[in-house]
C-alpha cells in the first residue's frame, strides 16, 4: 500500500453537487450554480457568491487541473456529457440522453440541440473529440490523460504507438457522439460528469494557443464564463448567458478567493468577507470554537476520501520496498486519528476508503500484524537491514501542502525519528508542491484521493502513466493484473480480480 494513513475524512459540509465532494465548510448562502443545497442560514441568496477555494488554480482547462480546488471552478466553467445533482446522482448534461450496447462497450450519446460556448459559436460533438483527441496525443497530453485509458485506443494513442484518429470515439453528425470502449466501465456515466467528460474550444485554442485559458479567451460550456482573474487574487466568474439551463441560474456571478491560508480563510468568512468556504475548510482545532461562534453556518459530515504518505520510489533509499515497509509500519494510525486529528477519521492501511461498492478487502495486510510495539521494532530491523543510515544520513524530507496536515506531518516525523529515521518537514503552496512532486524533488509527501466510487479509480492513481502516480512507482504485475480485472464482466469476478491487483500494490508498499 502507499502507506495509507486516514480514510474517510469526516470534516465536512456543502452539499453541492455529489455527495462525494462534500468538504469542511462553512456556509451562509445557496450553492454557486443551478443546483439547490441545503443547510444554509439566509432566506434568500446574494447575486454574486464570495467562495473561498483551497490553493492557487494551475490552470483552468480540463483535464490538466492538480490542485485540489480547480474542479470547483472547472464545473463552474464547463459542463460534462452528464452531470450531478444536489443529492450525487447522474444527469443528463451536455448531452440529453445516451444509449449502451448489450456488451457495454459502446455508448452513443446524442447532445442536446442549439448548445453553444459561452463565446456564443455553436458547440457540437466534434468539440468533444477534439478534445480527448487533444488531451492524449503526446504532443499536448494532459496531465489527467490516462484518466481516458477506457476509451478505445486511448494508451497506445497516449504512448505515441497510435494516431490520434484511431481513438474510438467519433461524432456521426452534431449532436450524435459514439463512444467505443477498451473494456466495460458501468460506471462511465459517472466518470464523465467530471472533468474527464468535458469538451474542449478548438477554436479557442487554435487562435490563442496556451494563453486560450486566461479571461478574455477563455471559452466554456458550464453556467459561468471566466470574467476576470488577477494574479494570486481573486477570480471572477460571470453567468454565461449562452449556457443551455440559463433560466435557473440563480445567481449572476461568482468570486472565489484562493488560498492555502485555511486559517484566514475561515477568519475571513468570520468577517464577512465570504459566503461560502468549502474543502478542508479549515484547522481541526478551530472547529469547537467556531461551532460554538458560527453554530448552523459550520457544517461537518463524511467524506470518502483517502489520505496516504507517497514514497519516491525512484530515489535511494525509498527503491527499497524494506525502506517502504519499515517507515508504513513505523506510523501507529491509532495515535493519528485519536490523539492528532480526533474529527472521526478511519484508521487506514489501504489505497481507497471504505465502503466502495463490490470492494472486497484483502485477507491480509502485514501492517496490521502484531502489536504496535511489535510493528516498531520491525521497522527498525528492516531499516538496519537495508543500511538505510548509510544510505540516508541526512534528514528524510516530508512534503506537506501549507495549511493542510500540518498535525499528522508533525506527528509521522516523530514516529519515524522514534525508529531512527530523523525526518524534516517541507512545506509549500499546493501548487508548487504538485509541481515539484511531478518533478520527482521529494522523498515522501503527504497526497490523497477523493475519486470515482469505483476500486479502479483508485487502484489506476499508481499506474505507469498515470500523473497521480509522481512517485514513480511501477511493477509489472500490477499493471497485469489491474488490466485483466477491468476486461472482466461479471461482477463478482471482476472484484477478486481487482483484490488481487491490490494485493500486490499492499505487499510493493509504494
Amino acid at each position: 500500500m502507499p502507506g495509507s494513513i486516514v480514510s474517510r475524512m469526516t470534516r465536512i459540509a456543502l452539499p453541492a453537487r455529489r455527495r462525494a465532494l462534500l468538504s469542511l465548510a462553512l456556509a451562509a448562502c445557496c450553492s454557486n450554480a443551478i443546483w439547490p443545497a441545503v443547510g444554509f442560514t439566509q432566506a434568500a441568496p446574494p447575486s454574486v457568491l464570495r467562495r473561498g477555494v483551497f490553493g492557487e488554480p494551475e490552470s483552468l482547462a480540463p483535464r490538466e487541473s492538480g490542485v485540489s480546488g480547480e474542479w470547483v471552478m472547472l464545473r463552474d466553467l464547463f459542463e460534462g456529457l452528464t452531470t450531478f445533482t444536489a443529492d450525487g446522482r447522474i444527469v443528463p448534461g451536455a448531452a440529453e440522453s445516451w444509449t449502451v450496447a448489450a456488451d457495454g462497450l459502446r455508448y452513443t450519446f446524442r447532445l442536446r440541440p442549439g448548445l453553444r460556448w459561452s463565446d456564443g459559436s455553436a458547440l457540437g460533438a466534434d468539440d468533444f473529440v477534439f478534445g480527448w483527441r487533444r488531451s492524449l496525443a503526446p504532443a499536448t497530453a494532459s496531465a489527467r490523460a490516462a484518466r481516458l485509458y477506457v476509451l478505445r485506443g486511448a494508451r497506445a494513442v497516449h504512448t505515441g504507438k497510435a494516431d490520434v484518429a484511431s481513438l474510438g470515439v467519433r461524432a456521426t453528425d452534431p449532436r450524435t457522439l459514439i463512444v467505443d470502449l477498451e473494456y466495460p466501465l458501468p460506471w462511465l456515466p459517472h466518470l464523465l460528469a467530471g472533468e474527464e467528460g468535458f469538451p474542449l474550444p478548438r477554436k479557442a485554442i487554435e487562435r490563442h494557443g496556451s494563453a486560450w485559458t486566461r479571461a478574455g479567451n477563455h471559452v466554456g460550456n458550464g453556467a459561468f464564463l471566466l470574467a476576470e482573474r488577477r494574479a494570486r487574487g481573486s477570480i471572477l466568474l460571470q453567468r454565461n448567458p449562452h449556457f443551455h439551463d440559463r433560466e435557473r441560474v440563480a445567481l449572476t456571478a461568482v468570486e472565489y478567493v484562493p488560498s492555502d491560508d485555511t486559517r484566514g480563510l475561515a477568519n475571513r468568512f468570520r468577517a464577512g468577507q465570504l459566503d461560502v468556504n468549502g474543502w478542508p475548510g479549515f484547522p481541526a482545532a478551530m472547529q469547537p470554537a467556531l461551532q460554538a461562534e458560527l453554530k448552523r453556518q459550520v457544517h461537518v459530515g463524511p467524506i470518502d476520501s483517502v489520505r496516504y504518505l507517497r514514497f519516491n520510489t525512484r530515489r535511494p533509499p525509498f527503491d527499497d520496498s524494506r525502506v517502504r515497509r519499515a517507515l508504513s509500519l513505523a506510523v501507529d494510525r491509532s495515535v493519528l486519528i485519536n490523539k492528532v486529528l480526533r474529527f472521526g477519521e478511519q484508521a487506514s492501511v489501504r489505497a481507497l476508503p471504505a465502503g466502495i461498492p463490490n470492494d472486497h478487502r484483502p485477507a491480509s495486510i502485514d501492517l496490521e500484524t502484531g502489536t504496535q510495539a511489535e510493528r516498531l521494532a520491525l521497522a527498525r530491523s528492516l531499516l538496519s537491514a537495508a543500511g538505510y543510515r548509510l544510505k540516508k544520513p541526512e534528514p528524510l524530507r516530508l512534503r506537506l501542502p501549507s495549511g493542510n496536515g500540518d498535525e499528522m506531518g508533525i506527528a509521522v516525523a516523530a514516529m519515524w525519528g522514534s525508529v531512527g529515521a530523523p525526518t524534516r518537514l517541507e512545506q509549500s503552496e499546493i501548487k508548487s508542491m504538485i509541481a515539484d512532486l511531478r518533478r520527482g524533488d521529494f522523498d515522501v509527501a503527504l497526497s490523497g484521493a477523493q475519486d470515482s466510487p469505483a476500486v479502479e479509480s483508485y487502484l489506476e492513481r499508481f499506474r505507469v502513466g498515470s500523473s497521480y502516480n509522481t512517485g514513480g512507482y511501477a511493477n509489472a504485475h500490477f499493471e497485469s493484473a489491474l488490466d485483466s480485472a477491468l476486461h472482466l464482466v461479471d461482477t463478482a469476478a471482476r472484484a477478486a480480480a481487482l483484490n488481487r491487483a491490490e494485493s500486490i500494490l499492499a505487499r510493493d508498499h509504494a
